[in-house]
């Protein structure tokens, strides 16, 4: 079993291997029952002294009558236990294993007589034969009618004949020396095979004492934990090396992220301060890194990955975004292997921990490539061997992928390395540059130092993003100077100075050519493109991108990526997102082109863009209005649209003239408001910094007409009541609770909308007193607001205004 080689050919099995085997079981021939890869049994009895008899007392007579039980027990079994079904001569055996010294008549004759009565038509004995067969042929027919009251069939020897195999096994003869050369080719040595024969030997009498069993993964395993080194499985071999080798070539391509090079030829890496703390978390267990698009993150796994290897551990290291693939026979086919990944994993067994490292889930966007990647995570965890999982993800792509969430549940191993909103993911979040990270890349990247020397508070808080630092260095070879970036204050800026620089100074083809490859990739739902495609009608384009580093090849010129996901993400906002038509409602994401994970950060470019246009965001509210009260529209989407605006404001005036749209009725910022107190909500508990100026006075400015969004003012104000100081926001707030407690009693049907009104105004009473006591007041008029509340909920009310 531990050499996968095929049985004894003694055995006549063909090319069945064993796959499992078991010690003193419960079957009538006890000693051995293994489990082939044919799907048969072979039960083996071991008797070192039988000779032929016909006693039914004797060994051979006792064993000849285990033989027969055992038919029995078959013919008549249900295969519950496995091995108790009827018996087929073509993959099961019953087995006399017996020692050298036992008689010639037992080892040699017996069996060739088996033999011959076995085979079809009968075969002619010679006299010696037909003796050994008399004596078995009477043993059987004694053990059939100890066993059954049934009568006894004199074909019964013969069809046992069939079954039954007679194998001499020298232990320390001959035997043992072709029992160590089978293992050569499992040990790097000869002198290897006969310690892990020896570890063999130890490890089988201990599982008969204890009545145990092993397949191959355990029988490896347990050979392994004393200490015997192992080959992998000949079988697995090829594709362990090529997943060495693709591991390989995948750490070569992500070391482009841990490179800043400001000077060409001059390339400066810099070990992340956080990179100690990764690797503990690894070895601690399954981990997820995330972090915001261009934190480094790829570059913190590749190294991560390297510093494993150093360390002599085996790592398997896989970029999704190198793939395009919908299912794991689809990745095995990407990767080159004869197995499956999942299996070779498997198969790549040993005493150490070992870690399957994963970057950029987020690059499936959504595809069913995610599914791929989920389902190979899903199944290594619960194999529940010795590779341990690493695996890269945006924040965006986490806060939408449930799945992830629940895979990698768990305790977040580092306090100061938490992304907000993931108590319950075992996780870190990988920041931007340390100031002493920054530092240490600037003294060795002068022309870059020079370059951000002077500029404004803004950029070098910019350039403290690895991303926007390579972006940066691009531009400075590009020959830019301090001059070119002072007015950069956003990345989108930034991004927008690399692109003229890298892609509109090619003009029109340029520009054409990454539109067919955006396009290719949003359809494909991945984060990459062929390069047939790429390169239709102008060859030369695709060339000048690959030269500009806004492009890559891979897999031999076969596939075309961005070099940076955020790049893509820039390059769909500029290629395939109009702001025009999305402020005039004429661009849609619908439900059932599901492209939110794909497009939706290009989204966030083109949002950012209209909210800088106009100090009053007017077309920003304008444009998340049509996109909130798409009804049909994608869901990523639009919880996207709503945490962007639970986001960018920071004044009242970034959300007044949304105020003034409400108080008009209009139903497009009304959905703005809605999804924004929803995500707001979100955001205060992650980010309690959050500012409350906007939203307390979008409270105050709506109060003339709360109508339309009576419920979710109404879930706004309990959510920052308690958190709001400062005594005019309070009165603002008081101002909307009145308004909706007003709004409240005019309802024909108010049910607990006038209780949680009086609550909010008993709240802020303080800020009016006149003006709440007269409000709450009109609750004990003629009008019959017990019957609106409730008798129980009218006496709570009447007690809280007497207080007050």
């Amino acid at each position: 079993m531990l050499a996968e080689q095929p049985f004894d050919q003694r055995l006549d099995l063909g090319a069945a291997k064993p796959d499992w085997m078991r010690f003193e079981t419960e079957a009538p021939v006890d000693d051995i029952l293994v489990g082939t890869s044919a799907g048969g049994f072979v039960a083996v009895q071991a008797k070192t002294t039988a000779s032929l008899s016909r006693e039914i007392a004797s060994p051979f007579g006792k064993t000849v009558s285990q033989f027969v039980r055992h038919w029995l027990a078959c013919r008549d079994g249900d295969g519950s236990l496995r091995w108790n079904r009827p018996l087929d001569a073509r993959i099961d055996r019953l087995v006399l294993a017996v020692g050298p010294q036992a008689p010639a008549q037992l080892r040699e004759v017996l069996p060739a007589a088996l033999r011959l009565k076995s085979q079809p038509g009968g075969g002619e004995l010679n006299d010696a034969q037909q003796r050994a067969f008399a004596d078995f042929e009477a043993c059987v027919e004694q053990a059939w009618t100890k066993a059954t009251d049934l009568p006894y069939d004199p074909a019964m020897a013969r069809d046992l004949a069939a079954l039954i195999s007679v194998v001499a096994f020298d232990p320390i003869g001959l035997a043992r020396h072709a029992m160590t050369t089978s293992l050569a080719g499992m040990v790097r040595s000869r002198a290897d095979a006969a310690a892990v024969l020896s570890g063999l030997e130890a490890l089988c009498g201990e599982l008969m004492a204890q009545r145990g069993g092993v397949d191959l993964v355990a029988l490896r395993r347990k050979l392994m934990g004393r200490g015997i080194s192992l080959l992998p499985p000949p079988d697995f071999r090829r594709d362990i090396e090529r997943l060495r080798a693709h591991s390989t070539a995948t750490a070569e391509t992500l070391e482009r992220f841990e490179v800043i090079e400001a000077v060409e030829g001059d390339r400066v890496t810099v070990v992340r301060e956080c990179q100690n703390a990764v690797r503990d978390a690894a070895i601690g267990g399954h981990l997820l890194i995330v972090g915001e698009p261009g934190a480094g993150k790829s570059g913190v796994v590749n190294a991560l990955a390297r510093d494993l290897r150093r360390a002599g551990s085996d790592v398997v290291e896989l970029a999704v975004d190198r793939y395009s693939v919908e299912t794991l026979e689809g990745l095995r086919h990407e990767l080159g292997l004869t197995h499956g990944v999942i299996e070779t994993l498997k198969a790549w067994d040993g005493t150490e921990p070992a870690w399957l490292i994963i970057d950029a889930l987020d690059a499936t966007r959504g595809g069913r490539g995610e599914g791929v990647f989920r389902a190979l995570i899903e199944e290594v965890m619960a194999y529940g061997g010795r590779w341990n999982i690493v695996a890269s993800i945006r924040t965006f792509d986490l806060r939408m992928g449930q799945q992830f969430r629940t895979l990698f549940k768990g305790t977040p191993p580092v306090e100061g390395m938490i992304e907000p909103g993931f108590p319950a993911v075992r996780h870190l979040r990988v920041p931007s540059w340390t100031q002493s990270e920054f530092d240490q890349l600037l003294a060795r990247a002068p022309a870059l130092a020079a370059a951000l020397a002077n500029v404004p508070p803004a950029l070098r808080d910019l350039a403290a993003i690895p991303f926007n630092t390579r972006l940066l260095s691009d531009l400075v070879k590009d020959g830019l100077v301090t001059a070119d970036l002072s007015h950069i204050e956003t990345q989108s800026e930034l991004l927008q100075l690399y692109w003229e620089h890298r892609v509109e100074r090619h003009a029109a083809p340029a520009r054409a050519c990454i539109l067919r490859i955006v396009t290719a990739m949003v359809e494909a739902r991945a984060l990459r493109a062929p390069f047939a495609v790429a390169v239709q009608s102008d060859a030369s384009a695709l060339d000048d991108l690959e030269r500009e580093g806004v492009l890559i090849s891979v897999d031999n010129r076969r596939w075309i990526q961005f070099r940076h996901h955020l790049l893509f993400d820039f390059a769909a906002a500029r290629v395939m997102l109009d702001p025009e038509k999305l402020i005039q409602g004429e661009l849609r994401f619908g439900k059932a082109e599901a492209r939110g994970l794909m497009l939706g950060p290009a989204l966030t470019f083109i949002l950012r863009e209209i909210w800088m246009r106009e100090p009053d965001r007017a077309a920003f509210w304008t444009a998340v209005g049509n996109i909130l009260s798409d009804r049909d529209g994608d869901p990523v989407i639009r919880s996207a649209t709503g945490r962007i605006c639970a986001e960018y404001p920071s004044a009242v005036s970034d959300i007044r003239i949304l105020a003034g749209r409400i108080v008009a009725d209009d139903a497009g910022a009304a959905q703005a408001f809605i999804h924004s107190c929803g995500a707001l909500a979100i955001r205060l508990e992650d980010y309690p910094e959050t500012p409350m100026a906007p939203w307390v006075g979008l409270a105050r400015q709506i109060a003339p007409n709360v109508a339309t969004v009576a419920g979710t003012l109404r879930f706004l104000l309990f959510r920052i009541v308690g958190s709001v100081e400062d005594a005019d926001q309070r009165k603002d707030l008081g101002v909307a609770a009145r308004a909706l407690l007003e709004y409240s009693l005019g309802l024909e049907q108010p049910r607990n909308a006038v209780s949680a009104a009086v609550d909010l105004v008993a709240e802020t009473y303080g800020t009016d007193e006149a003006a709440s006591r007269a409000l709450l007041e009109r609750i004990f008029s003629p009008c019959p607001a017990s019957a609106l509340m409730g008798p129980k909920r009218f006496n709570r009310e009447r007690r809280i205004s007497g207080s007050l």
